[in-house]
């Protein structure tokens, strides 16, 4: 009797243990679909990296008119591409909020075209950037990568 008990139990902790390795799998296989999805997504879509710089910058310096000083592209599992937009101090606070709507469009724009999370805006001020004694999540993503556009001296008077 001990033993069909023994060997009733063995079997019931096989069971258990293969549905639920058998969870453990689909679920651990639906979170890396779902993680890599996008990457998936621009990897068969390939997407033209260059095409959107090209297309998103001109954007972004006219919303910003005058006081976008420098854009960075950043490496960050945010999205496949990651931009920081530099401003210069004249940039207040107001004209900040006036304007984070039509940002977020464009963005949304890039995103719906070419698939979620191709495209994500930051924003910094420039002398934030440069100075080490500040320090935010930010700052730190805008230091850490590469100048893709400059400002040219003959573009600094064009405040709104």
């Amino acid at each position: 009797m001990k033993d069909l008990e023994v060997s009733n139990l063995e079997m019931s902790n096989q069971k258990a243990c293969k549905s639920i390795d058998t969870i453990d799998v689909m679920r651990i296989s639906q979170e890396l679909i779902v993680k890599n999805r996008t990457v998936y997504k621009h990897l068969a879509a390939d997407i033209p990296v260059q095409q959107i710089l090209d297309e998103i910058i001109p954007q972004l310096i006219k919303l910003y008119k005058g006081h976008v000083i420098q854009i960075v592209q950043f490496k960050n599992d945010l999205a496949y591409i990651n931009l920081a937009v530099l401003f210069d101090d004249s940039y207040t606070l107001t004209m900040h909020q006036s304007k984070i709507g039509k940002s977020r469009k464009l963005m949304r724009a890039i995103n719906d075209k070419y698939g979620s999370a191709t495209i994500t805006i930051i924003n910094c001020r420039y002398n934030d950037v440069h100075d080490s004694k500040k320090n935010s999540t930010h700052l730190y993503k805008a230091r850490s990568g590469n100048v893709i556009w400059t400002r040219k001296e003959t573009e600094e008077n064009n405040h709104e």
